[in-house]
């Protein structure tokens, strides 16, 4: 058979091209079936660890992982409807568990798309949920609900005692009853017991799939996941934050077939460490905590022609209002307020994302907008300003970039003239600059270059958290403090230029191990398997095409045999 080798980090195919049965391989002519085991509230890292044995037993001939992503509702109409539609929430419209306003006619279920294709193929689906069986059936030609998961494991194994037993789905609740009840972690024993349960249970199904008859001529794809995870604290060390740190989206996935090699689909990278101990900046007026440099030697003023790059880490925290959301703090700045007609520039946080501004006297101010930051993790941000000849006249351009990615260009005003200024560079608190109060940030690896720093070396150094001579633009730097000196008074500078910032108000040093520049969850969501992935990988298994205009978003996640 003919299918996608995948690994950890690649990228995958999203359509498995069609099985050749003319080679001679040891499935020729076998016919394709599929057992799914649905197992609700299971945790990946519990499962990893309760030592499921049956489960542990496939893994060898299995593409498995424990790092696997639900839908982030995590709610089990919302997980059940990726799991048997192959789109997401967004599409299938079920947001609840009520099914009360999903759009299901548009995007039906898997067992619907089956049957259109091959409607000799029999489909059976035992749960435990009558809002499963009511709602993400239709298609299957035996549906029932029964009570406990000792009966849908019954019903299964009598489904595959049938000789004409195609497609045959089980979803089981018992885990799920456990974790909602004493809590969703292997070290809670009434949840482990649950999971053993399940297993147990597994063991019996596997039996029965494996004496039938004709199970030498068969080709089976055993796809046994959770639909989602469930709340639990972990210990704080384990945080990485990013989705792979929330334990109700947390699922896993194993699917199976004897002839499968194992695949280790593991949790991917989710950014650089940043470690040190840093200050937090926060607070106004007299009870700011703050940075100057008193006196600079004007090296920091641009004039009206000077190129030049910022770059600085921040990690913004929740404000005096409880969220992430400001209203025009400054970060960073060159300039004494950030009243109208303040002449300088300055960083600073709108809503939930960042700007660099620059003020003229009499001609207001010029900002352009950086991407939104304020999710309570480390990013890059960077400004860079350039000369560029525009009509026959030099402009001045200003470009910013987050996590080295670029985001927008604003070119200044011809006459704009320059931005020099007497006014203290300044982290943190800048007087003038609140509307609702004072940024609360972290920041750290500050560099100042006196140089327009191109797209790629942005982009390449962006979520390092030092700079050193291997830098191609080292000899431009005019200013680094990388802020994590973790005692004294100042943020030392460690350029030649030896501009510390001194700090002001009652600070304190905090120690920080954390993620820098990490990915966006649905960026990572596509690294590992997710609920929508598994309809795809069924109609792959069974030889069935999807078509484009089904508009399935899943990943097949298949083995080459």
């Amino acid at each position: 058979m003919l299918g996608v080798l995948v690994a950890c980090n690649e990228g995958f195919e999203r359509v498995l091209p069609e099985r050749d049965y003319t080679d001679t391989t040891s499935a020729i002519g076998k016919r394709a079936k599929v057992l799914y085991l649905i197992v609700d509230g299971a945790r990946g890292q519990s499962v990893r660890s309760a030592g499921a044995e049956n489960l542990q037993s496939l893994l060898d001939h299995s593409i498995y992982s424990f790092n696997s992503l639900s839908d982030t509702l995590a709610l089990n109409g919302t997980t059940w409807a990726g799991m048997l539609t192959g789109v997401p929430k967004e599409k299938h419209g079920v947001l609840d568990n009520n099914f009360t306003s999903d759009s299901l006619d548009k995007y039906p279920v898997v067992f619907e798309r089956i049957k259109a294709a091959s409607p000799e193929r029999r489909i059976a689906a035992f749960s435990t949920s009558t809002a499963f069986k009511n709602n993400l059936t239709d298609g299957a030609d035996v549906k029932e609900a029964f009570s406990t998961d000792e009966a849908v494991k019954d019903a299964v194994i009598e489904e595959l005692g049938m000789d004409t037993a195609s497609v045959v789905l089980g979803q089981f609740s018992l885990v799920d009853a456990a974790g909602a009840q004493f809590g969703y972690d292997v070290s809670v024993p009434q949840y482990k017991e649950a999971i053993l349960q399940f297993d147990e249970y597994l063991g019996e199904i596997l039996t029965a799939l494996r004496a039938r008859e004709d199970y030498a001529q068969e080709d089976w794809l055993v796809v046994i996941t959770s639909n989602r995870g469930g709340d639990f604290p972990i210990d704080p060390s384990e945080d990485d934050n990013t989705i792979f740190s929330e334990p109700a989206v947390n699922t896993f996935v194993v699917l199976y077939n004897p002839d499968y090699q194992p695949t280790l689909v593991g949790k991917p990278y989710t950014g650089n460490r940043y470690v040190g101990d840093f200050v937090r900046l926060r607070g106004q007026d007299a009870g700011a905590i703050n940075a100057i440099v008193p006196d600079d030697r004007g090296l920091y003023d641009f004039g009206d022609t000077v190129e030049f790059t910022v770059e600085l880490k921040v990690k913004v925290m929740p404000g005096n209002q409880g969220n992430y959301r400001y209203a025009y703090p400054s970060i960073l700045a060159k300039r004494a307020s950030f009243n109208p007609g303040q002449v300088g520039w300055l960083i600073f946080l709108e809503q939930d994302y960042w700007m660099i501004n620059f003020g003229q006297t009499g001609k207001g101010n010029q900002q352009v907008r950086g991407t939104p930051i304020s999710d309570g993790t480390w990013h890059s941000i960077a400004a860079v300003v350039l000369n560029r000849e525009i009509s026959g006249v030099k402009r001045r351009v200003v470009r910013t970039f987050t996590d080295g990615v670029f985001n927008n260009e604003m070119i200044l005003p011809a006459d704009w003239g320059n931005i020099n200024t007497s006014a203290p560079l300044t982290m943190g608190f800048l007087p003038g600059s609140i509307s609702q109060g004072p940024a609360d940030v972290y920041m750290g690896d500050v560099r100042i270059w006196l140089a327009e720093l191109p797209d790629e070396i942005i982009s390449q150094y962006a979520c390092d958290t030092f700079v050193d001579e291997s830098h191609p633009y080292f000899l431009y730097l005019a200013g680094y403090w990388p802020c994590n000196d973790g005692s004294g008074g100042v943020f030392k500078d460690y350029s030649a230029a030896e501009n510390d910032f001194q700090l002001q108000g009652s600070y304190g040093w905090e120690n920080i191990n954390e993620l820098i520049c990490p990915p966006s969850s649905s960026d990572l969501a596509d690294l590992v398997p997710g609920n929508r992935d598994i309809p795809l990988i069924i109609l792959s298994w069974l030889n069935i095409s999807s078509r484009q205009e089904w508009g399935m978003d899943g990943r097949v996640w298949i083995d080459n045999y």
